[in-house]
């Protein structure tokens, strides 16, 4: 097996060593480690490598590659259990099959982005909505608290204003019943 390290790998790609190591981590794609722990690759991991830098130069995000090998994964998985059973008929495809098998992966593409945009989306929508519910009932709280404070003091004014014309009764009273025992 003709294998080569990053270095050459970078080079048929046509990008930074750096890069391939960042795809790598990134793409979580398995690349084998030699006995010392350096990475060698294969001619299928620089095709696979090619494949991404070509989709990167289309527009596409890593999000979205990584998706797409995903699909080929499986794909490819599904077609060595095919391949695997040799009672199997395997018939010729034409080229419409072959535009609805791309149509096909491109609406699941799509469909899994969009779940995955959701997803990020509707726990984005629910911490906001949770936080804004929280700042809500904190000021309801302090509103209904400064309610009861200013209730709470007009009651003591008017406690205060009941005693002191209490008082004032019982002074008038008390003045003219002196009054009259002298």
């Amino acid at each position: 097996m003709n294998t080569m390290l990053i270095s050459d790998a970078a080079k048929e790609v046509h990008v930074e060593n750096h890069v391939l190591r960042y795809w790598e981590e990134e793409l979580r794609l398995p690349i084998k480690r030699n006995e010392m722990g350096h990475r060698y690759y294969t001619a299928s991991d620089v095709e696979r490598f090619k494949k991404i830098k070509n989709m990167k130069e289309q527009g596409l995000q890593l999000k979205a590659i990584k998706t797409v090998l995903q699909a080929e994964l499986s794909e490819g998985e599904e077609q060595k259990e095919v391949h695997c059973e040799p009672e199997l008929a395997i018939s010729i495809v034409d080229s419409r099959d072959l535009k609805e098998e791309k149509t096909k992966k491109l609406q699941w593409l799509l469909q899994q982005l969009f779940m995955d945009t959701l997803e990020k989306n509707n726990i984005q929508l629910c911490n906001e909505i949770k936080e804004t519910i929280l700042k809500e009932l904190d000021y309801q709280f302090r509103m209904q608290e400064e309610r009861e404070e200013a209730r709470d003091r007009k009651q003591e004014v008017r406690t205060e204003e009941y005693y002191k014309k209490m008082d004032e009764l019982l002074r008038v009273k008390t003045k003219k019943k002196r009054h009259f025992i002298f």
